[in-house]
């Protein structure tokens, strides 16, 4: 029974930037409902916006109790998928939010520390993509916009609440549809290997507890 299962709770982004659609937040909406041994997958969606973002994170994790939390954005200079490791008490938007604001170096919470460590097996996740033929690598930035707001906001609320749950961000490129409606060359990723991506990052999460040790190089 669906209600008996622990949950994993995708929280992708809305689009930003000019962008009809957000590939992370279809995917979440695609993997609701699937199930993956004793955890059911949820969905939600946080707004690329200083105002809306972490209101939305939190009111997510207080309606699906997760177990574990990953968020999931677009990251338009990387070629593979990224594993967070650190969210940051800043946002220093690099351009305006979906409501024509521009966060300046803006503390997210002033009684927040400066920093949170993903809680997810990082370096398993890649170990994982990369066994399954998806590029990847961790990443030392999630930025200083929103996709680093809602990772931030994510394990400010499970340390505040005292909940056993795990957290982090996953950044993915863009796919190939969205590129070619740019004027910049970027890397892209398929919607497809986007989803098998998040799938197996999800999977790892349940299957490792404790994060394996490999040297699996960082991009800054």
């Amino acid at each position: 029974m669906e209600e008996n299962k622990k949950v994993i709770l995708i929280i992708g982004s809305a689009p930003f930037g000019g962008d009809l659609t957000n590939p992370t937040y279809e995917v979440a909406k695609l993997l609701n409902g699937t199930t993956y041994k004793d955890y059911v997958f949820r969905s939600a969606k946080f707004l690329p916006s200083r105002r809306g973002c972490i209101p939305g994170v939190n009111a997510a994790i207080e309606e699906h109790n997760p177990s574990i939390i990953i968020g999931v954005g677009l990251a338009d200079n990387r070629p593979g998928v990224s594993l967070e490791r650190v969210a940051v008490n800043v946002a220093d938007f690099p351009i305006l939010d979906n409501d024509g604001y521009l966060a300046l170096n803006e503390t997210l919470d002033p009684e927040g520390p400066v920093a949170y460590l993903s809680s997810l097996p990082i370096r398993a996740c890649v170990s994982e993509l990369r066994d399954a033929g998806i590029p990847a690598q961790v990443s030392n930035t999630a930025g200083n916009f929103c996709c680093n707001m809602a990772m931030y906001a994510s394990l400010n609320y499970i340390a505040k609440h005292k909940l056993k749950a795990r957290a982090g961000f996953v950044h993915v490129p863009y796919t190939p549809e969205m590129v070619a409606k740019k004027e910049e060359r970027i890397p892209t990723m398929s919607f497809e290997t986007i989803k098998r991506a998040v799938e197996i990052v999800a999977k790892a999460v349940v299957d490792y507890e404790e994060d394996i040790s490999m040297v699996c190089g960082a991009c800054s």
